[in-house]
């Protein structure tokens, strides 16, 4: 029986991943740095592992990691999450002989986990992005301040930096948003003020137009340089409100960000799964915000709509059979409840004081499929409790803040 590794077993696309493979009667292995989580209670998840946590010691994580596939001869090890997919991606070469890793070199890798790399690779083959400006001095930003429009976004270069074997953590939230001049100079100076590391490694974050409009993600599977499959998908609703995570979303088929999408990743000589995040805005014209070279939240949906792409990633890296892009249903529509709709529905009628449209979209969407709470596995909807109590807990003490960035 083939067996599989999936780290970050309290990530809902981890649990997408175990669901889908356990499905297919593969060995599925889960792992992750905490004990009770939803990927742990899946039904199809065979075995568990604790492993040192890549965040607090990413060398630990690496020696464990290694340990444990020269002993347990896994036929694919999948990681989830920008923690475990960038490191694993850096020390693939002492991995190969062990396993196969589903991330690719980490000279692609950082293709997409490098924000202002990836806009850079945008322009040269004439894909869509939002106007851009890559800070070379902090000194820089109020001549910058008195030139941009606005609002503007300040977007850090990478979602995860290691710092003394440490990770750290930094998401677009409400923090990054400018709305004048004073509001930039003010906001980026306390960012940096915040995360050293970012001058230490000329790491300072890129200024960015804030694109209003609607977002899509294009997703993909690439093998030996070839499409296997692609997906696409229209965001009814995100979290935060400004631009994040899906809580409501629709399985589409738009052909011309598709294009969009494929024409990027091949520039980037991409491997495995990705992706592509578009926003298109008042005009109809789509604009690049993102590449994530993992899987991604919203990946039941795909699911659901007839792309699998857990399995298809197997079938591509284990089995190496040679397949065509799986077609799928349009007008499908996935909901991510918890905590994510909730949060949804809390920050509209704060923010956008649509209280009872906000209460009305709500409950329509009840009934909806959604991406951790499902009758045939039920168990691990008591995991993800746990875990999202845990991060409520962590914002009433001041640790965390919703977004789960730490803040101590």
């Amino acid at each position: 029986m083939p067996k599989v590794l999936v780290t970050d077993a309290s990530n809902r696309a981890a649990l997408a991943v175990i669901r889908s493979l356990g499905m297919k009667g593969i060995d599925v292995t889960a792992g992750d740095e905490t004990a009770f989580n939803a990927g742990f209670l899946s039904k199809y998840c065979r075995h568990k592992i604790l492993y040192p946590s890549p965040q607090r010691n990413v060398q630990e994580f690496l020696d464990y990691m290694l340990k444990l596939v020269k002993k347990e001869k896994y036929d694919l090890l999948i990681p989830i999450t920008d923690f475990t997919t960038i490191p694993l991606s850096k020390h693939k070469k002492k991995f190969d002989p062990y396993v196969t890793l589903a991330v690719p070199s980490y000279d692609t890798m950082v293709k997409t986990s490098d924000k202002a790399l990836t806009i850079k690779i945008a322009a040269k083959h004439d894909i869509p992005y939002p106007k851009t400006i890559f800070v070379e001095s902090v000194k820089d930003v109020e001549a910058i301040a008195k030139e941009i429009e606005y609002p503007a976004v300040i977007k850090p270069r990478t979602k995860v930096i290691w710092a003394n074997n440490s990770a750290i953590m930094m998401k677009v939230t409400q923090k990054n948003y400018a709305y004048n001049p004073n509001d930039l100079i003010t906001k980026y100076e306390n960012i940096v003020l915040q995360n050293k590391v970012l001058t230490q490694r000329s790491y300072l974050p890129i200024i960015q137009e804030y694109v209003q409009g609607t977002g899509y993600g294009v997703e993909a599977l690439f093998h030996n340089s070839e499409l296997r499959a692609i997906f696409s998908h229209k965001r009814l609703r995100e979290y935060p409100i400004t631009g994040g995570a899906s809580t409501l979303c629709v399985s589409v088929n738009n052909k011309k960000l598709n294009s969009l999408a494929v024409k990027l990743l091949k520039a980037m000589n991409w491997q495995g799964v990705a992706m592509v995040e578009f926003k298109l805005n008042g005009q109809g014209e789509p604009k690049l915000i993102e590449v994530n070279g993992r899987f991604w939240g919203s990946l039941p949906l795909a699911i659901a709509s007839g792309v699998d792409f857990p399995f298809l990633l197997y079938r591509s890296m284990v089995e190496g059979g040679d397949f065509s892009s799986p077609k799928y249903k349009v007008g499908v529509k996935h909901r991510w409840l918890i905590p994510g709709d909730i949060l949804w529905l809390y920050s509209s009628m704060i923010s956008e004081r649509k209280t009872l449209g906000s209460i009305r979209d709500f409950v329509a969407a009840f009934g909806v499929a959604d991406d951790i709470i499902t009758l045939d596995d039920l168990r691990p909807l008591f995991g993800h409790l746990m875990g999202t109590l845990s991060l409520f807990g962590d914002v009433l003490r001041g640790r965390r803040n919703l977004a789960g960035e730490l803040l101590q």
